[in-house]
């Protein structure tokens, strides 16, 4: 029997999901004979035990997917079966909330890994681009994609370890140099020996006289895209700034081959770049796990002139030359265009078969758009204050006598815990000292071996919920720690500790340091942590694209400009206090050279400057703001094809702040269709014809299918692969009817407090280190107050944040 539902049905039955039970489930799952081993006759539907959770969602899937009850059993209407599942999905989630609750308040928590780096590098002043002691460390958990939830930052014996490992590796790095290193200097001007593969056609061409770069850093099987001095391999012996002097030429910005195979902007001047290399971590010809660009230049077509760059460079590392704006994959080139333009190679060059005889040929005498080195000179490391400030930060006269043994402790612990150190700690720390003494250290050792203890202590690696006494309000300190983590994601600087060390904030004190800190350069910290975090561009590049299919994406490092823009754009907000709501308005971005080309709009950023980001607006109405940006475009596909579905969740937890449950189970997945629009369009159709399916479906597709507009790098594009055109029109389920991106930016307008609140919601909890929990959509509520009319001002949500209630508590 299948009765015809009504209003009353569904009233009747919701909030009654004991009655459904008992009517359709029990007598297949009672405590005497339980079905399939699921018992519901006792099942507390208030329990936030784990195996409550299990059962609860076993029924809701079974009911989703049609299986309960049986067909051969009575069945309850759609709309009766549509009312239990939004019920119990609803309860589900309480339940889930409470168990995970930390009851408004914020656990104990230690440094995620992001934070440590940046503490240390603050504690020490010691620039970290070569040095990172967290290599082997396990990666963060992260909740919602945010890496500072403290009940998810566990502290496993392993961690400690590790933690352990680096202290010795930051401590020991620290004072590496008890004296000041003498000045060096070296020179190269012949035998620059390259990788095996290029090796005989470079001693063929020109008895290896030359150092040849041709492809891009991030080439696959890159020949010639990392330039290192075989005579110096083992890098500089001191840390300290060198200076590099490079002779140089471009070569071949006309070449008469075809630009689509050589994938290179020949109207861009050629850019020489220098990376670090290190012999120790692997061969200096290949990408390496910590390599940034430390300098960068435009190298004159043809002339040949001295290039000269002060860089930074860590004892065993050292320069490597780079075509930042190189070919990518010239691997493939070699026999394919020695076939193709042999015409124009000399008679000598023309024959032979296969890479080898090729390579020899191009290399020699074709026109592979190049950079060609001639001279290389390194001197340093240059002379600067001495002791180096890393050392200073510790001994600032550079020495260590024991006398002093007291006060250096005291300086540094205070510092290091982020308040001032007790009595206690003070004398545990001396105690530590002259066990290492009465172990026959030496005194200097011994005072090293402290130091390394203080950074494996809990009152540095965890932050400190100390409240005012018979309070639950933070202390100066401990709000001053957590105004500057949110802030700058390190450790507080030295105005905001003097003001911490005065006393209590007040909320006035709290917006004066809250907008010297956004008006800083240390803003860098919070907007690179929050975009990773609420946008969860963290996640960017792991699953990345297609090298064949989407070899831009490596050929201009376009996984790095895709987050840079979205920074900018979020610190452009900031800055001049705009409307959150411009993220869904804006007709803008912020663009380089290699992202322009990727949004069509090449003719609005010369080739001159083409690394420097600058404002641009749109022609195409389906750019500008959060829908437009690659990054997002791209954290929200799987490397290879688009899912409306994958899209349309992120947009919901996102945007709208209203995340579907997850699927049932045993609800197949929805594969990304390459068969075009249509065949994408009747699978979900189909799946919605699923009733329960419906109900997140409905809300999921349309807001994916806008989207679909774009490939999955962020290209735009009008058809599928196959050529089938795509459609982007949708219907919300309010109602609310949209033909692309740009009307559903002007629908998502109309629901702006949503957006305000999913924004508001993802601040707060980066900014509290914990879970938002049910109770503080009251705190949500009051910071937005009175801010719909100004379209949610980003400075004054952050503000507001701050001198909220639950900022200032445990």
């Amino acid at each position: 029997m299948n009765p015809v539902a009504t209003e009353s049905d569904a009233a009747e039955t919701d909030g009654s999901i004991e009655t459904f039970l008992s009517e359709y489930c029990i007598n297949c799952h009672s405590v005497d004979d339980p079905g399939g081993e699921r018992e519901f006759e006792t099942l507390d539907l208030q329990s936030i035990d784990d195996d409550a959770f299990v059962l609860t969602q076993d029924i809701i899937d079974q009911l989703t997917l049609g299986h309960m009850p049986p067909e051969d059993a009575e069945q309850p209407s759609d709309d009766v079966r549509r009312v239990v599942i939004d019920a119990l999905t609803k309860q589900l989630h309480q339940r889930r909330s409470m168990s995970t609750s930390t009851g408004g308040q914020t656990v104990l928590r230690r440094l995620s890994k992001r934070e440590y780096l940046a503490t240390i590098a603050d504690l020490f002043e010691m620039d970290m681009s070569m040095f990172d002691p967290t290599v082997g460390f396990p990666r963060d958990n992260t909740v919602e994609h945010l890496d500072n939830i403290g009940d998810s930052l566990v502290m496993s014996s392993y961690l400690l370890e590790k933690h352990l490992d680096a202290a010795d590796q930051i401590v020991e790095k620290v004072f590496q140099n008890e004296s000041q290193p003498e000045e060096q200097s070296w020179h190269f001007d012949d035998r620059f020996v390259t990788q095996q593969e290029l090796s005989i056609a470079h001693r063929k061409a020109f008895n290896y006289r030359y150092m040849c770069l041709y492809d891009c850093p991030l080439a696959d099987k890159p020949e010639g895209a990392y330039g290192s001095v075989r005579a110096f391999e083992h890098g500089v012996p001191h840390d300290g700034i060198y200076e590099i002097r490079v002779r140089a030429q471009a070569l071949h910005r006309d070449s008469p081959y075809d630009l689509d195979r050589l994938r290179i902007d020949l109207n861009e001047k050629f850019r020489l770049g220098i990376r670090p290399g290190n012999i120790e971590t692997g061969e200096l010809h290949v990408v390496q796990p910590i390599q940034p660009l430390l300098a960068e230049t435009v190298v004159e077509d043809n002339e040949l002139k001295w290039y000269t760059f002060e860089i930074p460079l860590d004892r065993g590392y050292t320069p490597r030359f780079t075509f930042e704006n190189g070919m990518d994959g010239m691997r493939s080139l070699h026999t394919r265009f020695h076939r193709i333009y042999k015409d124009m190679l000399p008679p000598e060059a023309r024959g032979g078969r296969g890479i080898v005889a090729g390579r020899n040929a191009m290399l020699k005498f074709g026109k592979m758009p190049q950079i060609r080195i001639h001279e290389i000179s390194i001197r340093g490391p240059l002379k600067q204050d001495w002791p180096r400030t890393p050392l200073a930060s510790v001994l600032p006269d550079g020495t260590f006598v024991e006398d002093n043994l007291q006060s250096v402790l005291k300086r540094f612990a205070s510092k290091a815990f982020r308040r001032p150190v007790t009595d206690d700690e003070l004398d545990r720390l001396i105690a530590i000292y002259q066990t290492r003494r009465r172990h026959g250290r030496p005194e200097f050792e011994a005072m090293k071996d402290t130091l390394k203890s203080v950074l494996c202590s809990p009152a540095f690696l965890y932050f400190h919920p100390e409240c005012e006494p018979g309070s639950d309000r933070l202390s100066s300190h401990a709000v001053a720690e957590r105004l500057s983590y949110f802030l700058t994601g390190s450790m507080p600087d030295a105005s905001l500790r003097k003001r911490a060390d005065r006393g209590a904030f007040d909320d006035q004190t709290l917006v004066s340091e809250t907008r010297r800190l956004l008006n800083s350069n240390r803003l860098d910290g919070f907007v690179e942590g929050f975009v990773d975090a609420w946008l969860g561009l963290r996640s960017l590049g792991e699953m990345p694209p297609d090298r064949n299919q989407f070899w831009q994406y490596y050929a201009s490092d376009l996984e790095t400009d895709m987050k840079l823009e979205s920074q900018l754009f979020l610190r452009h907000t900031i800055e001049n206090d705009l409307p959150v709501t411009e993220w869904l308005s804006a007709d803008y971005s912020f663009l380089n050279r290699d992202l322009a080309r990727l949004y069509g709009e090449l003719d609005q950023v010369p080739p001159q400057n083409a690394t420097r980001f600058r404002q641009v607006r749109f022609s195409d109405p389906r750019r500008g703001g959060l829908l437009g940006q690659a990054g997002i475009l791209t954290v929200s596909a799987n490397g290879i094809e688009t899912s409306p579905v994958v899209r349309g969740v992120w947009m919901l937890e996102n945007v709208l702040g209203t995340p579907p449950p997850p699927p049932p189970d045993d609800v197949p997945a929805i594969d990304p269709d390459v068969r075009g629009a249509k065949g994408i369009r009747d699978l979900l159709a189909k799946h919605r014809t699923l009733d329960a399916c419906n109900q997140c479906h409905r809300k999921i597709d349309p807001l994916g299918f806008a989207l679909e507009c774009y490939d999955a790098i962020g290209r735009a594009r009008n058809r599928y692969p196959n050529r089938s055109p795509i459609d982007t029109s949708g219907k919300l389920p309010g109602g609310e009817s949209f033909e692309g991106p740009s009307d559903l930016k002007h629908v998502l307008l109309e629901q702006k407090e949503f957006f305000a609140r999913a924004f508001t919601t993802k601040l707060l909890a980066y900014a509290l280190g914990r879970r938002i929990e049910p109770e503080d959509r009251a705190t949500i509520d009051e910071i937005l107050v009175d801010l719909k009319d100004q379209d949610y001002p980003t400075r004054q949500i952050i503000e507001r944040v701050v001198t909220s209630d639950a900022f200032a508590r445990r």
